[in-house]
């Protein structure tokens, strides 16, 4: 099949056998912006509801909205703050982690098949995912703290965000990995790719 973005989703479980640079970043690409096309358009429904309160809140109390403009800007603010008008944060990070899931879900095999062109095993794909799964679970509970906790906890801050320098070095490392030229020749997860 010569087009790689329908190959790459009509391979979504077959995590064996090889895939080319040219095989795999078409499909990559377009997992990656569906993913975040769909996960936006989630959050914005996720987030109208609190948006629409907010909108109440600023036409029955006209004095929590701030005005500012200049040259070249115009800018509305609306402090809800006072009104019990809280963005509903469970929603939101159940999306985030549902969107997580189906990012690396639609990745896995086309990641697993590239790593094998290059000669290794498909476990340096995973490289990046325990970082990744760290801060999908610890991330709500420090936001959560935050907003609960008139002391935050900046060890779990901190904790994160390390986690998330050690996630930026894994998953660079990881792209540089997918860049690189597939071995010549067969290797021992099978015939070079067409």
């Amino acid at each position: 099949m010569s087009n790689p973005i329908i190959r790459g989703f009509r391979s979504l479980t077959r995590f064996s056998g090889r895939d080319r640079r040219s095989q795999f970043w078409p499909y990559a690409g377009v997992a990656v912006a569906l993913t975040f096309v769909v996960m936006g358009a989630v959050m914005l429904w996720v987030m109208s509801s609190f948006w629409a309160e907010a909108m109440q809140v600023a036409q029955a109390h006209p004095e929590t909205v701030t005005v500012e403009s200049g040259p070249g800007y115009y800018s509305k603010s609306v402090d809800v703050s006072g009104y019990g008008v809280m963005p509903d944060f469970t929603a939101f990070f159940t999306v985030m982690a549902i969107s997580v899931v189906a990012y690396v879900g639609l990745l896995a095999a086309a990641v697993s098949r590239r790593i094998h062109d290059l000669g290794k095993s498909a476990l340096w794909g995973l490289m990046p995912v325990p970082f990744l799964l760290f801060g999908v679970v610890f991330f709500p509970i420090m936001m959560n703290d935050m907003m609960q906790s008139p002391e935050p906890n900046l060890g779990l801050f901190f904790l994160l965000f390390f986690n998330n320098m050690a996630y930026i070095v894994g998953l660079i490392s990881l792209i540089v990995m997918l860049c690189l030229k597939g071995t010549s020749g067969p290797n021992r997860f099978g015939a070079e790719p067409n």
